[in-house]
């Protein structure tokens, strides 16, 4: 029997906080935003009250009844509450903001999980958790991150040549799961426009393309990882440098970066559905299943589109869940993400909470989930 794929998710997003004297701009929500002592007068600088806020999310997310360690340490096994300084406040004339917030940044970071339906259920329930027991906003410069590991095994040469292949191959079709300004950003740029392969092979072709991907100078997965490493930016939207990095003993995954920050936990489960149902795709695949897919890729994003392709791929549920979200194939305009500017807070969804018996007070009322759920990377 193959062994479920496992995954993680990363979630950036920003959280407000104001002084104990200040009025509620936002009165009728039930995210808190008081996190000094009620007997402190004195205003917190930035870094201590950043770490009441983090230590504030690890307790939430501990009583939501999520698998945490008995400190806040990354260790792959626990949810975990970090920092990103790369996330900026939100649009200062959005409806989530207010002169009286002070926002600071945090990043969740989930267990490396194996890929049965309940794990996903963890996913929604921290998502929940965050935007109900917090006022919270993924602005425009947080991105959701999922990581897809085979195990303790690690990834084999064709599973790895025939991802990248399809990634390539389709890579305006996938572009259209996202908002133009994730098509130019930085800490996730297009494969085609700024791998080390694109800068090389200015004038490819699909033919080309095909015929460098099963020749033997792309023989190891080390040499794919470094022809498709970032040349310009920070990093692509794909990243696949964990898989020959010398310093990472533990996190061998495949790193999905283009989908922008959300809080949405529907939004999070479908593009973890999607990463994973990609990645299983290529482990599966041979190589005639390959060619003949990437027949498709000449026919270009107008004749073949996201869905179609979802839909080959053996993914119907996504490919009807985006049906009617996908955006333009178009250059990112200079105001690009003017839909930041009419940004509200992340809706709670207490709902959601009830349905895990997690009451009123945020704390859980039964056990979700098994420790099984969880890949120990290590054993």
């Amino acid at each position: 029997m193959t062994i479920p794929l496992t995954f993680g998710v990363e979630l950036e997003f920003a959280v407000a906080s104001t002084h104990l004297n200040n009025n509620d701009p936002h009165p009728d929500h039930p995210g808190r935003i008081h996190f000094a002592r009620s007997d402190q007068c004195r205003l917190t600088p930035d870094s201590e009250q950043r770490a009441r806020v983090h230590e504030a999310i690890y307790v939430a997310l501990h009583s939501a009844g999520l698998p945490m360690g008995p400190q806040p340490i990354c260790d792959y096994m626990s949810w975990f509450v970090t920092d990103d300084l790369t996330i900026d406040p939100p649009h200062r004339n959005a409806p989530c903001n207010s002169p009286v917030y002070r926002w600071h940044s945090a990043e969740v970071i989930s267990p490396a999980l194996y890929f049965p339906p309940e794990s996903l259920t963890q996913i929604r329930v921290a998502c929940a958790t965050i935007s109900t027991e917090f006022r919270v906003a993924a602005t425009r410069t947080t991105g959701l991150h999922v990581h897809v590991g085979d195990g303790a095994d690690g990834f084999s040469h064709s599973t790895v040549r025939n991802l990248i292949t399809l990634l390539w191959g389709f890579e305006p079709q996938l572009q259209t799961l996202f908002p133009p300004h994730r098509h130019s950003q930085t800490w996730c740029m297009p494969l085609r426009v700024d791998s080390m392969y694109a800068w090389r092979h200015p004038d490819w072709t699909i033919a080309t393309f095909l015929e460098d991907m099963f020749s033997s100078k792309f023989g190891t997965v080390g040499a794919l990882v470094r022809a498709f490493e970032v040349c310009g930016g920070d990093r692509c939207a794909v990243e696949f440098s964990n898989l020959d990095d010398p310093m990472v003993a533990i996190k061998q995954t495949i790193e999905f970066r283009a989908h922008p920050g959300t809080l949405d936990g529907d939004d999070v489960i479908m593009w973890v559905k999607t990463v994973v149902g990609l990645v299983q795709w290529a482990r599966e695949a041979d190589s005639s299943q390959l060619m003949s897919l990437m027949a498709y890729a000449e026919a270009g994003n107008g004749e073949f589109s996201i869905t179609s392709l979802l839909k080959m791929l053996g993914l119907p549920e996504q490919a009807e869940f985006y049906k009617g979200k996908l955006h333009p194939l178009i250059v990112a305009a200079e105001n690009a993400g003017r839909e930041y500017e009419i940004q509200d807070l992340a809706r709670p969804r207490t709902d959601v909470l009830e349905e895990f018996g997690i009451g009123a007070d945020g704390v859980a009322t039964r056990d979700n989930w098994t420790e099984d759920l969880i890949f120990d990377p290590y054993c």
